[in-house]
């Protein structure tokens, strides 16, 4: 792969981030678009443009939350402090947004970890590794179930 769909990625992302910053709104389409009639294959899957998209609304909804480590301790001292207006605290509001952009799971995603035969090798029935990630395991035993509740990440 040349590495053009990712790139364009980055490229729209950037101008996205700036154009939110400066004007308060997003054109990603009008942006994809351009790009794309300037260098073909820009933006190559549908994949890429949905992901640009969750990008762009995490970014808008979470802003800027890195804290440099020097300042991290007051910083999370302020963050857990509870508002009496609101009975919640900063970091309590900051995870909601965050639930709020991450994909959950459907059940049908799950449905290897769901067999008779694997349930008690589940720690939490709440947390459950997708099919599409789960690790090949070959067994040294003969046991003839190779699941395990972990997931492959990149």
């Amino acid at each position: 792969s040349a590495g053009t769909g990712r790139t364009g990625c980055y490229i729209v992302l950037d101008v996205m981030l700036d154009m939110a910053e400066c004007e308060g709104v997003v054109d990603i389409y009008n942006c994809v678009k351009t790009l794309c009639s300037r260098r073909i294959n820009m933006i190559q899957t549908e994949e890429q443009y949905v992901f640009i998209h969750d990008a762009i609304l995490e970014a808008c909804l979470c802003g800027e939350t890195s804290i440099p480590a020097s300042e991290f301790k007051p910083t999370y001292k302020e963050m857990v402090r509870i508002e009496p207006q609101s009975n919640s605290s900063q970091l309590r509001e900051e995870f909601q947004t965050l639930n709020s952009v991450t994909p959950h799971l459907d059940v049908e995603e799950c449905s290897i970890a769901l067999l008779p035969r694997n349930r008690e090798r589940n720690r939490s029935m709440d947390v459950l590794p997708p099919d599409r990630c789960l690790p090949f395991l070959i067994s040294v035993d003969g046991d003839s179930n190779n699941y395990i509740n972990a997931a492959l990440t990149d």
